[in-house]
C-alpha cells in the first residue's frame, strides 16, 4: 500500500536550517496478521514480538476452547498454540512466528539480518532453550497437572530428573549472561523474548535459585514496556 512518511532532506548552505521535513509518498508493506493465542501459553512470545514491532493483528482465541478446535487445526495440525496466519499463509511454532514477524520490521532491529553470524547465534540460543531447558519444564507440567493428561497417564517420577537437566542448561545461560546483558550482540532481540519465556518458566518452578545472573536477566526483561511474561 502507499503510505505518507516524514523524511528529513538536507538543505543547501545558507538556507537558514540544515534539514527540512517533507512529506514523501512511498510504497510500504503492512502485513495482515492473525494470531491464535491464549495468555498463559507460548503465544505470549508472539504477542510480545508484535508489540515490540508495533504491528496490529487480529486475535483469535484467548479461551481454552480454541485448543484443538477445527479452526485452529487448519493452521496447526495438532491444534496447539500459538499459530498464526501472515498475509494468508499459515505458520506455527513460536520460534518460527517470532522470527517471521521480526523480519517484517527490519528497521526495529529485533533480529539479526538473515545470513549473518548473529542470525546463526539467534538460532543457536533458540534451539538450546528448546532442547536443553524447555523440554524438561514442559515434561514436568505434562506429568503434574490434569489439564494435559489424566493421572493414570502421568509419570511423576520423572520430574526430579527433568528438573536436574533443566538446571544444567540454565547454568550455561547463567554463565553467558554473567558476561553480557543479552544473548546476541549484547542487545535486546527476539532471541531474548523467546529464551526469556523458557527462563521464566523455570523460575516459576523454583529451578533458578542458584542462577543470579538469570534472575537479573529476567528483571531486565520485565522492565520493557511490551513484556508479556507472567510475574511469579
Amino acid at each position: 500500500m502507499l503510505a505518507w512518511v516524514d523524511r528529513a532532506i538536507p538543505q543547501p548552505k545558507g538556507a537558514g536550517y540544515r534539514y527540512a521535513v517533507v512529506k514523501l509518498q512511498r510504497q510500504t508493506t503492512v502485513a495482515e496478521i492473525t494470531l491464535f493465542e491464549l495468555g498463559p501459553t507460548r503465544s505470549g512470545r508472539v504477542q510480545w514480538t508484535l508489540l515490540e514491532a508495533g504491528l496490529d493483528y487480529e486475535s483469535i482465541g484467548n479461551d481454552v476452547e480454541i485448543i484443538g478446535s477445527a479452526e485452529l487445526r487448519k493452521v496447526h495440525p495438532l491444534g496447539k498454540l500459538p499459530a498464526a496466519i501472515i498475509d494468508g499463509k499459515p505458520l506455527f511454532e513460536s520460534a518460527a512466528i517470532v522470527s517471521a514477524i521480526a523480519d517484517l520490521v527490519p528497521e526495529k532491529n529485533l533480529i539479526a539480518k538473515p545470513g549473518s553470524w548473529s542470525r546463526y547465534l539467534h538460532y543457536q540460543w533458540v534451539s538450546f532453550a528448546l532442547s536443553e531447558m524447555e523440554a524438561f519444564v514442559q515434561s514436568n507440567e505434562i506429568n503434574s497437572i490434569d489439564f494435559i493428561l489424566p493421572e493414570d497417564q502421568r509419570v511423576p517420577e520423572i520430574i526430579a530428573q527433568n528438573s536436574m537437566l533443566y538446571r544444567k542448561g540454565a547454568a550455561v545461560l547463567d554463565d553467558v549472561l554473567g558476561k553480557a546483558r543479552y544473548l546476541v550482540d549484547d542487545r535486546f532481540s527476539v532471541t531474548d523474548i523467546f529464551v526469556g519465556y523458557t527462563v521464566n518458566w523455570g523460575y516459576a518452578e523454583g529451578l533458578l535459585d542458584d542462577c543470579r545472573n538469570l534472575q537479573a536477566y529476567l528483571g531486565r526483561l520485565f522492565e520493557r514496556d511490551c513484556c508479556t511474561l507472567e510475574r511469579h
